[in-house]
């Protein structure tokens, strides 16, 4: 790679709905978070993701339809054409009239489940992939190295102000680990760790 390649945005707005469901699928989430460090073709993060290479056309082709990635390189290998594609932005937001979480209609609540479902089934799939990549390191002889997954769940009760409190230290956390991250980046010695935050007011039925 040389310098001249453009560097992704730092946000992006999106203009559709149709364009933000196409990341609720949980491999075109994947997809996404293994570009986001460097470019690569499509071959190299099918390797990285354990899939065929054939799978993933599909998927790179909506990604660069609706912009989340795009050709920034294109090799010749012989007789073959490699091109490395890299995402166009670290973070993509939705245009503020697009919104709708509005509970009280059908529209509102579809957007809220198909958000939450988004991170819930990539982090589901992103775990699972983690967990055999891993196994099969250790098969091929790599060093065991046990290191501490946080996996809970609590409900507790507070006042409003409390749990802006609480919902503002988390917030900072995320931007932290955030800033750590892209401070290390590929380094060597380091590896990707994942962190999904879900908190909200927990309703239940009134008699």
């Amino acid at each position: 790679m040389n310098g001249k390649i453009p560097q992704p945005n730092e946000m992006i707005q999106l203009s559709s709905l149709e364009a933000l469901k196409t990341l609720a699928d949980p491999l075109r989430n994947q997809i996404m978070e293994v570009l986001t460090p460097a470019p690569m073709t499509i071959k190299q993060v099918a390797s990285k993701l354990g899939e065929d290479s054939s799978k993933l056309y599909y998927h790179f082709n909506l990604l660069e339809k609706h912009g989340f990635i795009h050709v920034v390189e294109t090799r010749v290998q012989g007789n073959l054409i490699e091109k490395h594609y890299w995402i166009t932005a670290y973070r993509f937001d939705l245009e503020d009239e697009l919104l709708n979480f509005n509970v009280d209609t059908p529209e509102g609540t579809e957007n809220i489940l198909a958000m939450l479902m988004t991170n819930i089934d990539a982090t589901r799939e992103d775990l699972r992939r983690s967990i055999y990549a891993r196994q099969k390191q250790i098969a091929d002889g790599a060093e065991q190295n046990p290191r501490q997954v946080l996996d809970t769940r609590v409900i507790f009760n507070l006042p409003d102000k409390k749990a802006a409190e609480f919902y503002q230290r988390l917030h900072d956390l995320i931007k932290e680990f955030s800033a750590e991250a892209k401070e290390f980046d590929t380094a060597e010695g380091t590896l990707p760790w994942a962190l999904s935050v879900l908190f909200y007011p927990s309703f239940y039925y009134q008699p």
